[in-house]
């Protein structure tokens, strides 16, 4: 049966207005799935059972999830019934899309941002501000331009790493070159957003890094560590006309950050970090799943106080870390629906799972530079 109606918009939500006959849904485990219609993608999703079910006492748009913690026993299984979702789940949705049938350009974070975070909003007078993930803990510490933060700040550590992997050179001169990354990625180059690229470059080339591994046992306690500045020179240019591009003549990475970044940069696309670049916290989790089913050799819980501790200093609670967290972590899956990820009671399940960016990608991108 054809189907030349999915819908109808009101209010910022979809609506479907048509049963759909025999469906050929698109099924990844644990991720949303979408339901294809005489080959076309529906306005509507199709949520695996085995990771959400939508509740009808609290509303179209509410989500319930499973009462067991085990959400691998049966990923194909499909609701039968629509989920309504917004205008923006729906772009992410069909960002996902795209992504799966043409991901185009790869970019790269250093190891570091994989494990460790930056902070998500400006800490302001704190004279310190620390993440811990495991034994490891980054302190960061600001320089006179303040703490670098944000979305932004981390666009500019990947278009960094980017360019080291590039360019085999720890001299980079932005130029066009920013522009052009900053433009994929859906951000305007020129007046206010010009000088906020220059602002946190500031911040990034001025602040101070320190990350410590602490191991203890019953005889001792081990302190390891390193001071890391990204740059070790930097020329900047803060555009003052609301119509001046954003342009900096030349930053010039510091040896040991440099280092860190070519010798195992993480590749991740940058058409997902468009996707989910309305929350800096969606573009940690994406980078840390990427490095993670990189490297995971078996299946591992990473504990909810894990987690916290690595992404969550701006909730004093943890239940309210943890329901932001598997919010954000619904919308990374729709760009990476191979990441094998249970939600449990204990923290999250990562099982073993094909990379985001295919290995022989990485490695022909490395060779060509």
């Amino acid at each position: 049966m054809h189907v030349d109606n999915f819908g109808r918009s009101e209010g910022g939500v979809t609506k479907c207005t048509r049963s759909f006959p025999p469906i050929r849904p698109i099924v990844s485990p644990l991720a949303p799935c979408r339901a294809v219609v005489s080959g076309c993608v529906t306005k509507c999703t199709w949520i695996t059972t085995s990771v959400h079910s939508p509740d009808p006492s609290r509303g179209a748009r509410s989500m319930t999830r499973p009462e067991s913690p085990s959400t691998m026993t049966n990923p194909t299984a499909i609701s039968a019934t629509p989920t309504l979702i917004s205008d923006r789940q729906l772009r992410l949705v069909e960002a996902g899309e795209q992504i799966e049938l043409n991901p185009g350009e790869i970019s790269f974070s250093a190891r570091l941002w994989a494990q460790l975070s930056l902070p998500y909003r400006d800490p302001g007078d704190l004279p310190r501000w620390s993440r811990q993930n495991g034994s490891i803990t980054v302190t960061v510490t600001p320089g006179p331009a303040g703490y670098p933060f944000g979305v932004v700040a981390r666009y500019l550590l990947i278009w960094m790493s980017t360019e080291a992997v590039r360019t085999q050179d720890r001299h980079l001169n932005p130029g066009q070159s920013l522009n052009a990354f900053l433009r994929a990625l859906g951000m305007n180059t020129s007046g206010a957003s010009a000088r906020r690229v220059a602002d946190q470059l500031h911040r990034l080339a001025t602040c101070s890094i320190t990350v410590e591994d602490t191991r203890v046992t019953e005889q001792t306690r081990r302190v390891s560590g390193a001071n890391i500045h990204v740059a070790s020179r930097y020329e900047l240019v803060f555009p003052r006309a609301a119509e001046a591009q954003a342009t900096t003549a030349s930053i010039v990475l510091s040896e040991d950050y440099f280092a860190d970044v070519i010798a195992a940069p993480v590749p991740v696309y940058t058409a997902a970090l468009k996707a989910l670049s309305g929350s800096p916290l969606r573009m940690d989790l994406y980078v840390w799943l990427a490095y993670r089913m990189a490297t995971l050799r078996g299946p591992v819980t990473i504990t909810w106080a894990q987690l916290a501790g690595q992404f969550g200093g701006e909730y004093a609670q943890l239940r309210q870390f943890k329901a932001k967290l598997i919010k954000h972590l619904d919308a990374v899956r729709v760009v990476y629906p191979r990441a094998r990820v249970a939600v449990t009671d204990a923290g999250l399940r990562l099982h073993p799972s094909a990379t985001h960016v295919a290995r022989k990608r990485k490695k022909a991108l490395r060779r060509s530079a």
